[in-house]
């Protein structure tokens, strides 16, 4: 499970749990050709009209995807993202 930890100054912390299901169902959504050839289409056709020039992949492979949602379940306790603020607000992103 994939956990955020938000923490502000001055008040209450809380924490989201993202669960490995919620992980792959994202997952295989990112990695849906249909999503990709709306996002190609959407951004061809607004850089055509900026001049603008920008890589955006066809795809993205399921069996990578669920390889690299398998291996993170492997190192559960692993701090991704710890982040502290000048102002006291700390964010914590953990396996």
């Amino acid at each position: 499970m994939l956990k955020v930890k938000v923490k502000l100054k001055g008040k209450t912390e809380f924490t989201v749990p993202l669960p490995y299901t919620l992980l792959h169902a994202g997952g295989w959504i990112a990695s849906s050709p249909l999503l990709w050839k709306f996002v190609n289409s959407t951004f061809i056709q607004k850089n055509v009209d900026e001049n603008a020039k920008s890589f955006i992949p066809m795809s993205i492979d399921r069996k990578a995807v669920r390889h690299l949602l398998r291996e993170i379940k492997r190192y559960r306790g692993l701090t991704i993202v710890e982040v502290k603020d000048k102002d006291g607000a700390e964010v914590v992103v953990r396996l």
